[in-house]
């Protein structure tokens, strides 16, 4: 499968309370105690799902527009 890239959103609820989703792959969703521990769940999540779509499992890979930006207030 060739390699591509993802945004992932990543948001912070305490100290030691993190969680990551992937807008462009619905369903994918974890929680982690830190940052890096996030990026290694959701890496591993996002191959789970690209695995499951290859093997024919009916979920679908169809992106969706998804933006980003932050707002001054």
């Amino acid at each position: 499968m060739p390699r591509a890239e993802y945004l992932v959103i990543v948001e912070k609820y305490g100290a030691h309370a993190f969680g990551a989703y992937v807008p462009e792959l619905p369903g994918i969703g974890v929680a982690g105690e830190s940052e890096d521990e996030i990026r290694e769940l959701v890496a591993d999540a996002i191959r789970l799902y690209l695995d499951e779509i290859e093997k024919g499992s009916g979920r679908s890979e169809t992106p969706v527009a998804v933006n980003h930006y932050t707002v001054a207030v």
